[in-house]
């Protein structure tokens, strides 16, 4: 047989065999469903995919609604209200029911907020639907707006995508960066940003904030987080003026190098006298009191890597940086174009197991899960919402209810479906139709701040006497 006839019939063989996996049914191993074979995948219009995928959306159930007992001056007597739902407000769904991991110890540190000698944290951990501090960096700005504090929170030494942030302006050298979502990667060394830096002999950060907002141009406490096993010296000089510098030595456990000032618009790190096992994490850059938020994006992630960080490394954290509220916004890189309830089902198990993980670290801390938001594809009858985006965002919602923690759905808030197409033409998002422009981070911000604010009106309502 001659060299042209064997190509031939091997492609005559390879399509054979394609044809054949495409005529399967679809295969569950381990709860999850694996993907089809559709040769024909890049020439038939979706909207003929669509057409056999039969989205099950599960019915969540609803939680129960605390009934607030008021006294009523003009009645003189006792009654019940309903609670406080502003009009075009979703309500966050608090599955605690007034225990740990509900919303309640949030809205409790708020309120010792002036008596706490420290900010209430927010831990925001997310994809790239939060990556470059676009949705966060407005939340942020209306919670301190509203509560107080300073700062922007969390910044990383010598990551990249601190170059799209509006909320700072950063230079770095001589940091060598590890993720969790690339290889090679020691889980052992990790930070709670799901990073660690290395730092070479003469590395240097400095960062300084920007007007874009106005709470987060300036500081009065910098923290740098840090773990060396044979020591290291640091420098430090904040607003451009004298530096610090103090040897840190070694110790198996989380260090912080602590710099305050009434004002500060910069600060710089430098390293010197490195030696092997220094790891550089952050540093935290936010009030005295107050609310600060941290945005922990990591962008390809589901989120369920979050359950790998070791025990110890998420205790050494919880002791030197306390938080009350922890959020988990995941979801784009879960969601598929046919409906998978197999694959949501084992995907939010492990999300379960992350919460679980979490918690073990932060037992008093708040958890609030942040549903999918909508994410759109080009198909044949225009772009459209992908199928299976609000079967996820139900199954986020059970996952919610069964780890006994609070829910809110931003699918649901943005508008539902096709809301990403609204967006984009109002030139508030990208035309991949799954990314928020910066003016899409403030539109899509006040959502969630209005919700947390009614549930916050509402806890005080249920505590007044």
């Amino acid at each position: 047989m001659n060299q042209p006839a064997r190509t031939f019939t091997l492609i005559g063989l390879v399509t054979i065999i394609l044809l054949a996996l495409h005529l399967l049914p679809t295969i569950t191993i381990a709860d999850t469903e694996l993907r089809a074979v559709n040769i024909l995948s890049d020439v038939l219009p979706e909207v003929y995919r669509q057409k056999y995928a039969i989205d099950v959306i599960p019915r969540p159930e609803p939680p129960k609604r605390r009934q607030v007992a008021v006294d009523s001056t003009r009645q003189q007597q006792s009654r019940h209200v309903e609670e406080y739902k502003p009009e075009g407000v979703t309500l966050i769904d608090d599955y605690g029911d007034g225990q740990p991991g509900g919303m309640d110890h949030f809205y409790r540190m708020l309120d010792q907020r002036n008596t706490l000698g420290r900010p209430v944290r927010i831990a925001y951990f997310g994809d790239s639907f939060i990556e470059g501090d676009i949705l966060t960096a407005h939340l942020r700005q209306r919670l301190q707006q509203k509560f107080g504090g300073c700062g922007v929170g969390w910044i990383d030494p010598g990551n990249k995508i601190n170059g799209f942030r509006q909320t700072v302006v950063q230079r770095f050298r001589l940091f060598d960066e590890y993720e969790v979502v690339t290889k090679p990667f020691n889980y052992s060394a990790e930070g709670i940003n799901q990073r660690y830096f290395i730092p070479l002999e003469g590395a240097s950060v400095w960062t300084r904030g920007t007007d874009y907002c106005s709470q987060a141009k300036s500081w009065q406490q910098s923290t740098l987080y840090l773990r060396t096993s044979q020591g290291v010296t640091v420098s430090v000089n904040q607003n451009d003026e004298e530096w610090v510098t103090q040897p840190i030595g070694p110790s198996a456990h989380l260090q912080t190098f602590v710099s305050t000032c009434d004002t500060t618009r910069c600060i710089s790190y430098r390293f010197t006298d490195v030696t092997h096992g220094t790891y550089v994490y952050g540093m935290a850059l936010e009030g005295r009191s107050g609310i600060t938020l941290d945005n922990f994006s990591m962008r390809g992630s589901s989120g369920t890597s979050l359950v790998k960080m070791p025990a110890d490394v998420l205790a050494d954290f919880a002791h030197q940086r306390a938080y009350d509220l922890i959020v988990l916004h995941f979801g784009i890189n879960v969601v598929s174009d046919r409906s998978h309830a197999a694959n949501y089902k084992a995907y939010t198990r492990q999300m379960g197991n992350v919460i679980a993980h979490l918690r073990e670290a932060y037992p008093e801390a708040s958890v609030l899960v942040v549903s999918v938001p909508d994410r759109c594809q080009r198909t044949a009858a225009g772009v459209r919402t992908i199928n299976g985006i609000e079967s996820l965002a139900a199954y986020q919602q059970i996952m919610a209810s069964n780890s006994h923690v609070a829910y809110f759905n931003l699918f649901q808030a943005m508008g539902g479906r096709e809301s990403m197409v609204r967006l984009v033409e109002r030139g508030l998002a990208n035309k991949d139709y799954t990314h928020l422009s910066h003016g899409g981070g403030k539109a899509v911000s006040q959502h969630l701040y209005r919700s947390l604010e009614a549930g916050y009106v509402n806890y005080q309502r249920h505590q007044a006497p």
